[in-house]
């Protein structure tokens, strides 16, 4: 019997000393890590919109495609662009020749400038040698009126002939020497040029990122409208997980930190990741209905910040993370060096821009 009493004390023993190790080990895990089932997979999905209204004419993918950046989803039907474009280009095509031709009229005005000088010039002489003779009696005054007033006529006519090189110039609205491409109706036909060609572009709508094909509401034959929802994309290789924690919790979270998540489809699986960022205030503050604590009976309810958790590494294909699912996010808070708000990729970025103010802004 005393051997059957000494095992059942090492058993006991044994039992104590397991018991007291496991605690002390959930002790120490509970000091430095703090975890919570209010957690969830998120992502930043893309909705696909037309920026133009028309008619859908053909669709590309479907409903749970894979597609990737930049792949063409859906056309708008391009008929009435086209007919756009070839009004923008008629009209482009108008605006230059009009350039030449007030390149032309500069230059007539320029040559009857020219001869109106010229004409001025011989009337300036045919007086002066009028005035002589008159003046020595060899010719009768009235030749030297009438080449008094072909000299003011030529006059008249070089200023009417200034004016009209004025004119010509200020109607083509550029220099000489300055290409046909910077007078004013050319630019303006350029761009309506190319307004035409850009909206023609967007009849081709594609894959503003990588992801999955969701919510699909879009139809052959519908007419849409700009900002229209035609489906979404989910960008499933970009997924984070958003806990919510209590702010009990928060004490010693910090960007940075290291993370565990586990989501409920894949109990066996653990994924790592750190802690992105923490959001600025409580959902509660942020919810379409906050709560106001200052009517009625008031009831101290703790609140709960959602923290972002970046995952190191993209879900594998076997293994991939859909929005929405419930997952238990588990940070450790043994380091707390880091920035307590300000989101990593931004804090990474000033690391990069100028490690010194990284660390005022820690």
């Amino acid at each position: 019997m005393s051997w059957r009493r000494g095992a059942v004390a090492l058993a006991i023993a044994v039992v104590a000393v397991a018991g007291l190790v496991l605690a002390a080990r959930w002790w120490l895990f509970s000091r430095t890590h703090v975890g919570t089932d209010d957690a969830y997979v998120h992502a930043d999905v893309a909705m696909v919109t037309p920026r133009i209204a028309g008619t859908v004419d053909r669709i590309y993918v479907d409903a749970n495609w894979e597609v990737r950046r930049g792949q063409l989803l859906v056309r708008i039907d391009p008929a009435e662009q086209r007919l756009r474009l070839q009004r923008a280009e008629a009209a482009l095509a108008h605006a230059r020749e009009g350039v030449r031709q007030a390149r032309a009229a500069v230059r007539a005005s320029d040559a009857g400038l020219a001869l109106a000088e010229a004409d001025l010039e011989q009337a300036r002489i045919d007086h002066s040698r009028a005035a002589q003779l008159a003046g020595g009696g060899v010719v009768p005054t009235e030749r030297l009126d009438r080449a008094r007033t072909a000299l003011r006529v030529a006059e008249a006519r070089v200023a009417s002939a200034r004016g009209e090189a004025t004119r010509a110039r200020a109607t083509l609205g550029i220099p000489d020497e300055a290409p046909d491409a910077e007078a004013a109706a050319v630019r303006e036909a350029q761009a309506a040029r190319d307004e035409a060609a850009l909206l023609l572009s967007y009849t081709r709508i594609r894959a503003p990122i990588s992801g999955i094909v969701t919510r699909r509401a879009a139809e052959v034959g519908e007419r849409v409208q700009p900002g229209q929802a035609l489906m979404a994309i989910v960008p499933v290789a970009r997924t984070y997980v958003e806990a919510n924690f209590k702010e009990t919790q928060l004490t010693d979270v910090r960007v940075g930190q290291p993370a565990t998540v586990v989501a409920d489809i894949y109990p066996d699986v653990v994924f790592r990741g750190r802690v992105d960022g923490l959001a600025p205030g409580t959902g509660a503050a942020f919810s379409l209905l906050p709560p106001e604590n200052a009517t009625g009976n008031w009831v101290k309810v703790v609140q709960r910040v959602p923290v972002r958790i970046r995952l190191d590494e993209p879900p594998t294909p076997d293994h991939p993370l859909r929005v929405g699912l419930s997952v238990v996010a588990t940070i450790d808070t043994s380091r707390r060096d880091g920035p307590m708000l300000t989101p990593l990729s931004e804090t990474d970025a000033a690391d990069r821009r100028d490690p010194r103010s990284a660390a005022v802004a820690r």
